[in-house]
């Protein structure tokens, strides 16, 4: 990971509710939440806007943790862990993975944690799914998360037959670009401040 500042991107939306909902779904990629050495799900997701016990406890149905379910709202992360958190999702695949359901027997088996816990600072990937992502994104991106430079690229690639539906403006380190300009500076970076508007 850089150690260098990052770019700061800031992205000014058209002020419609289809152009805040497309953003959310780069959520999807992941971001960046940094962390001080070992915290707990709980700890790290109500340190962030839109978050609070309640919200966690009731709409947060599922949680995987480096892919694999997770019941435990408590769990210990460390630097490098992914975290991924989606309401409820439907079919059999809901049923089976939905945090603390009659099916969670059918899971793979998450092995516990017996690591020394990290005193170094570091990152953990968070994932937002579904409703998860629409009602907790617009304020995390206005508020500003980091992101690995391939993931908004990605992202920005998707959307590039859109972004005059999408984008009123860019700013990199609060310089006006142009979209082809952004993916150009992008392309190559380990890690980028994003902001929306």
């Amino acid at each position: 990971m850089t150690t260098t500042i990052p770019l700061s991107v800031t992205l000014h939306l058209h002020p419609s509710q289809s152009s805040h909902h497309k953003l959310t779904t780069l959520l999807q990629s992941g971001f960046l939440q940094p962390i001080n050495g070992q915290i707990s799900i709980t700890d790290l997701l109500v340190s962030l806007p839109g978050f609070d016990l309640p919200y966690l406890e009731e709409r947060v149905q599922t949680i995987f943790v480096n892919g694999l379910a997770e019941d435990d709202i408590y769990r210990q992360l460390a630097d490098g862990d992914t975290l991924a958190l989606s309401a409820a999702m439907p079919g059999l695949a809901g049923a089976i993975f939905r945090r603390g359901g009659q099916h969670a027997s059918l899971r793979t088996k998450l092995k516990k944690n017996t690591s020394i816990p990290s005193k170094n600072t570091g990152y953990v990937t968070l994932k937002l799914f579904n409703m998860i992502a629409r009602e907790t994104g617009p304020e995390l991106l206005r508020n500003g998360i980091l992101i690995k430079g391939k993931n908004l690229s990605g992202f920005l690639e998707r959307q590039k037959k859109d972004a005059k539906d999408l984008l009123q403006k860019i700013e990199v380190d609060g310089v006006k670009t142009t979209y082809p300009e952004l993916l150009s500076l992008i392309a190559d970076q380990d890690v980028l401040s994003l902001h929306s508007k």
